[in-house]
Protein backbone atom coordinates (compact mmCIF):
# COMPACT_ATOMS: atom_id res chain seq x y z
CA UNK A 1 0.00 0.00 0.00
CA UNK A 2 3.06 2.39 0.62
CA UNK A 3 4.19 2.49 -2.68
CA UNK A 4 1.11 2.78 -4.88
CA UNK A 5 1.02 3.45 -8.43
CA UNK A 6 1.64 7.00 -9.44
CA UNK A 7 -0.67 7.31 -12.56
CA UNK A 8 -3.78 5.84 -10.40
CA UNK A 9 -2.60 8.71 -7.63
CA UNK A 10 -2.62 11.33 -10.33
CA UNK A 11 -6.42 10.61 -11.29
CA UNK A 12 -7.25 10.49 -8.20
CA UNK A 13 -5.79 13.84 -6.95
CA UNK A 14 -7.53 15.58 -10.12
CA UNK A 15 -11.14 13.71 -9.55
CA UNK A 16 -10.67 14.94 -6.03
CA UNK A 17 -9.39 18.47 -7.24
CA UNK A 18 -12.58 18.66 -9.90
CA UNK A 19 -14.92 17.54 -6.75
CA UNK A 20 -13.14 20.11 -4.56
CA UNK A 21 -13.86 22.96 -6.94
CA UNK A 22 -17.40 21.68 -7.68
CA UNK A 23 -17.95 22.08 -3.93
CA UNK A 24 -16.51 25.64 -3.73
CA UNK A 25 -18.85 26.67 -6.60
CA UNK A 26 -22.00 25.06 -4.65
CA UNK A 27 -21.03 27.11 -1.73
CA UNK A 28 -20.57 30.69 -3.59
CA UNK A 29 -23.76 29.83 -5.43
CA UNK A 30 -26.26 27.59 -3.60
CA UNK A 31 -24.92 28.54 0.50
CA UNK A 32 -27.10 31.22 0.74
CA UNK A 33 -30.42 29.96 -0.14
CA UNK A 34 -30.43 27.47 2.78
CA UNK A 35 -28.73 26.42 5.47
CA UNK A 36 -28.61 22.91 4.51
CA UNK A 37 -27.43 23.76 0.89
CA UNK A 38 -24.38 25.44 2.65
CA UNK A 39 -23.64 22.46 5.12
CA UNK A 40 -24.14 20.00 1.45
CA UNK A 41 -21.79 22.16 -0.40
CA UNK A 42 -19.03 21.74 2.39
CA UNK A 43 -19.56 17.86 2.67
CA UNK A 44 -18.92 18.24 -1.17
CA UNK A 45 -15.67 20.41 -0.58
CA UNK A 46 -14.52 18.55 2.22
CA UNK A 47 -15.05 14.92 0.51
CA UNK A 48 -13.17 16.05 -2.43
CA UNK A 49 -10.09 17.37 -0.53
CA UNK A 50 -9.96 14.18 1.34
CA UNK A 51 -9.62 12.03 -2.27
CA UNK A 52 -7.20 14.37 -3.64
CA UNK A 53 -5.14 14.13 -0.28
CA UNK A 54 -5.27 10.59 -0.77
CA UNK A 55 -4.05 11.06 -4.04
CA UNK A 56 -1.18 13.33 -3.38
CA UNK A 57 -0.22 11.39 -0.22
CA UNK A 58 0.69 8.10 -2.96
CA UNK A 59 2.16 10.70 -5.49
CA UNK A 60 4.50 12.00 -2.64
CA UNK A 61 5.16 8.26 -1.08
CA UNK A 62 5.98 6.95 -4.63
CA UNK A 63 8.73 10.19 -5.21
CA UNK A 64 9.62 10.14 -1.39
CA UNK A 65 10.60 5.86 -2.30
CA UNK A 66 12.54 7.13 -5.32
CA UNK A 67 14.67 9.19 -3.90
CA UNK A 68 15.46 6.83 -0.85
CA UNK A 69 16.44 4.11 -3.47
CA UNK A 70 18.50 6.22 -5.11
CA UNK A 71 22.10 5.54 -5.48
CA UNK A 72 24.79 7.27 -4.42
CA UNK A 73 27.45 8.69 -6.52
CA UNK A 74 30.50 6.16 -6.99
CA UNK A 75 33.39 8.38 -4.96
CA UNK A 76 36.93 8.44 -6.75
Amino acid sequence: MLTQDPLKSWQRFKIGLSIFVVGVLLLFTLSEFHIALRYLSLLVLFLGFAIAMFGYWGIFIQRFSFIKNKKPPPKF
